[in-house]
C-alpha cells in the first residue's frame, strides 16, 4: 500500500516552478517534445470529430514518454547528446527533434506498460464521449451560455441549463482527478489500471487544493487558447495554439512528475 503525502497550496505552486526547473535541464529536448505534440494535436484537429478522439486516445501514451523523460533526466540516466552545434544551429535543432520524437514515443516499445496505458486511454475516451453526449442533451454549449448572459431566456430555461453546466463541469473535474496520476502510477509502479485510477482519485481528493493550484495556470492557458482560436482567423489561430501549447505542455509534464514524486511515498 502506497502512502499518499499531504500537500498544501504552496506545494501546488512549487510543482509548476519545479517543472520549469526540470525543463531548464534540457530546454532543447523539452521544447521539441512540446512542439511535436502540438503539431500532432493541430493535425488531428483537422479531422472532423475523429481527430479529437484520436488525440485523447494517444495522449496518455505520449504523457508517459514525457514523464519517463523527466524521471531519467532527474536521475541522471538521460545524458545530453554530444555537441551537434550551439544555439539554434540546424544540426542542434535536428538532433533535438530526433531525441524528442524517440522519447515521446518511447512507451510504444514497452508492451508491458503500453497495454495498461491503453486501457486508461480507452476508459478516458469513453468517459469523454459520455460527458460530451450529456452536455449535448443538457444543451450546454456556447449559444446557451450566450443566451443566458444576454438575458434573452427566462429562469425556466436558464436555471436547468446552469445546473446542467455545473453537472458537466463536475464530471469533467472528476475525470481529471481519476486519470491525473494513473499514468505515472502505471509507468513507475506498474499498478493495474483500475488500481491506478482509484489511487489517482484518492491523491487528487486528499490534496485537492494543491492539485488545483498546480492546474490553474494550465487551465488559464487552455481558456486563452480557446479564446484565441475563436477570435483569430486561420492561420493565426493555429499559430497561437501552437505557441501557447508549445510552452505549457512541457511544463505541465515535468510539473506533474514532480507532484507525483511529492505525493507518493517510496
Amino acid at each position: 500500500m502506497i502512502d499518499i503525502k499531504k500537500a498544501d497550496l504552496q506545494h501546488g505552486w512549487s510543482w509548476v516552478l519545479d517543472g520549469l526547473d526540470t525543463l531548464k535541464k534540457d530546454v532543447g529536448l523539452w521544447v521539441s517534445m512540446g512542439l511535436i505534440y502540438m503539431l500532432i494535436a493541430i493535425a488531428l484537429k483537422l479531422i472532423p470529430f475523429v481527430g479529437l478522439l484520436l488525440l485523447i486516445l494517444i495522449s496518455p501514451m505520449l504523457l508517459a514518454g514525457a514523464l519517463q523523460t523527466a524521471a531519467d533526466l532527474l536521475s541522471g540516466n538521460l545524458a545530453s547528446p554530444a555537441s551537434t552545434g550551439s544555439g539554434f544551429s540546424p544540426q542542434r535543432i535536428v538532433a533535438d527533434l530526433q531525441r524528442a520524437t524517440a522519447r515521446l514515443f518511447i512507451i510504444f516499445s514497452d508492451e508491458e506498460k503500453l497495454l495498461p496505458l491503453m486501457v486508461i486511454s480507452t476508459l478516458t475516451l469513453g468517459m469523454v464521449v459520455v460527458i460530451n453526449i450529456l452536455a449535448v442533451l443538457l444543451k450546454i454549449d456556447g449559444s446557451a451560455l450566450t443566451a443566458m448572459a444576454a438575458g434573452s431566456v427566462g429562469p425556466r430555461v436558464w436555471v436547468p441549463a446552469l445546473i446542467g453546466w455545473f453537472l458537466v463541469r463536475f464530471l469533467q473535474l472528476g475525470l481529471i482527478m481519476t486519470v491525473l496520476y494513473s499514468v505515472p502510477l502505471i509507468l513507475f509502479r506498474r499498478e493495474m489500471p483500475l488500481v491506478s485510477i482509484e489511487k489517482s482519485f484518492a491523491a487528487s481528493k486528499q490534496n485537492f487544493i494543491a492539485v488545483c493550484a498546480f492546474g490553474i495556470p494550465f487551465l488559464l492557458v487552455y481558456l486563452l487558447i480557446n479564446v484565441m482560436f475563436f477570435a483569430l482567423s486561420f492561420p493565426l489561430d493555429d499559430l497561437a495554439v501552437l505557441v501557447l501549447g508549445w510552452v505549457a505542455v512541457p511544463i505541465f509534464s515535468t510539473g506533474l512528475y514532480r507532484s507525483y514524486q511529492d505525493l507518493f511515498k517510496r
